[in-house]
């Protein structure tokens, strides 16, 4: 367990600088990995998932032997985005001049141009590189990442015997909130406003039980779940409920035979979108639903305590607050990660 607990909360002033946000996407988001899609999204050869991920338009597909492949979504000729939203193709026609790659991304028809006087295999898509974990695809746009190998192995090992391979993708509910990416962070990090802000989830959970772990590059939040209150899938083995924060912004939240993963994607300074993406596990329609809207109604209450504290944090009346070293270690977990990377990068 990482121990560097710190008692003050960052300046207000990182929640609402536009600069600071730039030195973030510089520092932060360009050097991570990002969770992008499952491979079930993709499942078919010519299957492709488009995505902005720090301003840089990125695509997956599938190709003719059920490779995944990634590339930035942008041709070659003269730079436009090659392809919008997702679906399916036999391989990649570039909407200006009609420039055609293949699944692989290699240039096939360079229109206007000799074959004999360009160098064809020059202008392939640039590849992203991309990492597959029970399913799960994430990608990276810079060298400069941890090993995601070494951090997934740590959390398969502590969800063990949970795996996600026959988890099936349900669907995706995204939401914009008028707060800084971190207030969204900072609350999932702690369990400490739970009984006060969610009294329905309170019921759900064993609240003494809930605890926070802290890692390199992660953080974790466990507690057993009260079976005869739980919205979620019943099981005869030790009911319990994990939350994964993947550094910067990944949330794995884990119930029995559910994986709901949120992705919380900076806007501005003062507003973020947020991505809810459903698995289910051998679950009935009426299960999920219920489930679904459990979540709904917490994610609700969330929002409502996110603008509040947006607001708060914006006012005179409040510039640095103090943290509790035995509720808030996750907060402050996350808070001495941002601070590195926003003065050291």
């Amino acid at each position: 367990m990482i121990d560097n607990v710190r008692r003050t909360t960052i300046p207000s002033k990182w929640y609402m600088d536009e600069q600071i946000l730039k030195i973030e996407k510089r520092n932060i988001f360009s050097k991570s990995w990002h969770l992008f899609c499952s491979t079930d999204q993709i499942s078919n050869s010519g299957d492709y998932k488009t995505m902005m991920i720090n301003d840089q338009p990125i695509i997956i597909i599938k190709d003719e032997n059920n490779s995944i492949n990634a590339f930035y979504n942008v041709c070659q000729h003269r730079g436009c985005v090659l392809l919008d939203n997702d679906g399916n193709a036999k391989s990649l026609k570039c909407g200006y001049h009609g420039w055609v790659y293949d699944l692989n991304g290699n240039l096939k028809t360079a229109r206007g141009f000799d074959k004999q006087k360009i160098k064809i295999e020059n202008f392939s898509l640039k590849p992203v590189e991309h990492h597959v974990w029970m399913n799960l695809i994430f990608v990276k746009l810079q060298n400069e990442c941890y090993d995601i190998k070494k951090t997934l192995t740590k959390i398969e090992k502590i969800i063990s015997p949970i795996t996600f391979d026959q988890y099936s993708y349900h669907s995706r509910v995204s939401y914009k909130i008028n707060c800084n990416w971190k207030i969204y962070m900072d609350n999932y990090l702690e369990g400490f406003h739970i009984p006060i802000v969610h009294p329905k989830l309170n019921d759900a959970i064993n609240y003494k039980s809930y605890k926070t772990e802290t890692f390199e590059n992660f953080s974790l939040q466990w507690c057993h779940i009260k079976s005869q209150s739980s919205p979620y899938k019943k099981s005869s083995s030790n009911q319990k409920a994990f939350y994964f924060t993947l550094f910067p912004n990944i949330l794995l939240n884990i119930a029995p035979g559910r994986l709901q993963t949120n992705i919380i994607e900076p806007i501005d300074a003062l507003s973020c979108n947020v991505h809810f993406d459903y698995y289910f596990l051998d679950i009935e329609p009426n299960q999920i639903s219920k489930d679904i809207n459990f979540s709904e109604k917490i994610q609700n209450e969330d929002i409502d305590i996110c603008e509040r504290i947006q607001a708060g944090l914006e006012s005179n009346g409040f510039d640095s607050g103090i943290l509790s070293t035995e509720y808030e270690i996750g907060v402050s977990h996350f808070q001495n990660y941002i601070e590195n990377k926003i003065n050291n990068g």
